[in-house]
């Protein structure tokens, strides 16, 4: 049988990280000659190449390609696709780790599927951000827009190689920023089928602090929306003016643009001066590419921001960033038992700032409008404002988290929203039930033996926030008894706890059939 899989691993100077990375390919449940190791060598200096050709002569599987300095992952990664012999390729970095069924859960559902492009379960480490709608179940067939697959533009997928060949799908080479947006958004378009894969952790994508890693240089806001720019001319050469143009561009407004102008890096550790270089490029691009329409597919928020910003207010965008960072989700636990074999859970969730004041809305008109924090010196007009349309799709979900390896899944939940306001100011509260069964709580799969957390996430306006479950009250409350639940493969034995911190979470363990 031939190779199946051909995992492309650029390496510069990854230090004692990439022993790590080295472990997980080399654990493989797919057997060694079914799948290959490709290690690009971009002119490292601190005895990785050394320690490479010594693993190189022990396992024939593994190879070790030299290339000349580049400054980017991008040319590495594309000598990784000329040379590659697998039928699909997966991108993966030296600090990054591979779980040990990762090649053979995409690979299989790769097969089955027909799929160009398989999307496996990322679990973001460091500062690693990862959407958690695009997991939140999996699909054999993903639509780019519904499923969010935006939201994950690094190249930590599975890639049929006649494909990438056929289409001669490349990296810019150098060093050069958002070269992974490039590569995998013309990848989206040109797939004929996309499959994710959520209900196990394939990548451990980590974040390194004081790694001398592609992406560890001072940020240049010229050249970086100079790159963002050759994105959005890829989104444009395959899609027409509309709203599924419009939806593409929100992301890119909200995530590499709007959202910059309210994070901590922009509020803290830039000097005043970088700050407003960044703001006026930020703005400059807005103007350039982004029309009025793409508003509506931005959050509450980030509408708020992009009208500010044409505005050219900084000090009002200074202003509602601050007071809007640390906004979250106060759970309170209404209910914890068993029924049956199912641990039924029923929370509360409030949407609050970080101080506690609640967010609030008002009703104008039949509109229901959110109320800014802070009082904003520029006036806004009122569909600046406006959520009538989207609160109704508000959410809350359970959701479980393995320990071990930071894992979560959705649980089904049921939320409704509960009217909670006076004076004609209403607050953001949701309540949400679900039903935890062991058997079937890792997206239809059996949870593994280990720990599990709770946490309640609410999802609502464009905010996404997420929380720790914990007990209702600083009064000792006695949690449900363990529970013994008969599954295919042996007895699960289930037992709920309050951890020293009082945050509800779960011990799993299987006793085997006799």
């Amino acid at each position: 049988m031939g190779v199946k899989v051909s995992v492309v691993i650029p390496v510069y100077n990854p230090g004692p990280y990439l022993e790590t990375c080295l472990t997980s390919v080399l654990h493989q449940t797919l057997p060694p000659s079914e799948y290959e190791v490709l290690f690009i060598d971009d002119g490292s200096t601190d005895g990785s190449t050394q320690r490479l050709q010594t693993v190189v002569e022990q396992h024939p599987h593994i190879r070790l390609i030299h290339a000349a300095r580049t400054g980017g992952p991008g040319r590495p990664r594309n000598i990784g696709i000329e040379a590659a012999k697998g039928e699909y390729v997966y991108f993966l970095d030296p600090d990054d780790r591979l779980t040990p069924r990762a090649l053979e859960r995409m690979y299989d559902m790769a097969v089955r599927n027909s799929a160009d492009i398989v999307i496996g379960k990322v679990v973001g480490h460091g500062g690693r951000g990862v959407p958690s709608r695009l997991f939140r179940e999996s699909k054999d067939s993903a639509d780019l827009i519904k499923d969010n697959l935006f939201g994950l533009l690094t190249p930590h997928k599975l890639f049929r190689t006649a494909f990438l060949l056929r289409h001669r799908l490349r990296f810019p080479e150098g060093p050069v920023w958002l070269e992974d947006h490039r590569f995998v958004v013309e990848a989206f378009f040109l797939a004929k089928k996309i499959s994710v894969l959520a209900d196990e952790v394939c990548c451990h994508w980590v974040k390194q602090r004081g790694r001398a890693h592609y992406s560890a240089r001072r940020f240049d806001p010229v050249k970086y929306y100079k790159a963002l720019r050759a994105v959005l001319d890829v989104v444009d050469a395959y899609t027409i003016p509309g709203d599924d143009r419009d939806q593409l561009y929100a992301h890119w407004y909200h995530g590499k643009m709007l959202r910059l102008l309210g994070g901590q890096t922009f509020l803290n550790r830039f000097i005043r001066p970088r700050r407003y270089i960044q703001a006026r490029e930020i703005r400059k691009l807005a103007k350039e590419r982004f029309a009025p329409s793409v508003e509506q597919w931005l959050p509450v928020s980030m509408r708020v921001r992009a009208r500010l910003l044409h505005a050219g207010a900084y000090a009002d965008i200074s202003r509602l960033a601050r007071a809007e960072r640390g906004l979250t989700v106060v759970p309170f636990l209404d209910r914890v038992d068993w029924d049956g074999n199912q641990l039924v859970v029923r929370v509360t969730g409030r949407l609050t700032y970080a101080d506690g004041r609640p967010v609030r809305f008002q009703r104008n008109d039949g509109r229901l409008l959110w109320e800014p924090p802070v009082q904003l010196r520029t006036p806004l007009s009122d569909d600046a404002f406006d959520v009538t349309k989207v609160i109704e799709e508000s959410r809350l979900d359970i959701y479980v988290r393995d320990r071990q390896d930071g894992g979560d899944f959705a649980i089904p939940t049921t939320s409704h929203l509960v009217p909670e306001g006076s004076g004609g100011l209403e607050q953001l509260v949701l309540q949400g039930t679900a039903r935890i069964d062991v058997r079937s709580g890792k997206l239809g799969r059996p949870l593994d033996p280990g720990i599990w957390d709770l946490f309640v996430r609410m999802e609502t306006c464009g905010w996404v926030v997420q929380r720790r479950l914990s007990r209702p009250t600083s009064v000792q409350i006695q949690a449900p008894q363990p529970k013994r639940v008969l599954g295919a493969d042996g007895t699960f034995l289930v037992e709920p706890y309050w951890t020293a911190l009082g945050k509800l979470s779960l011990r799993v363990s299987v006793e085997p059939p006799d």
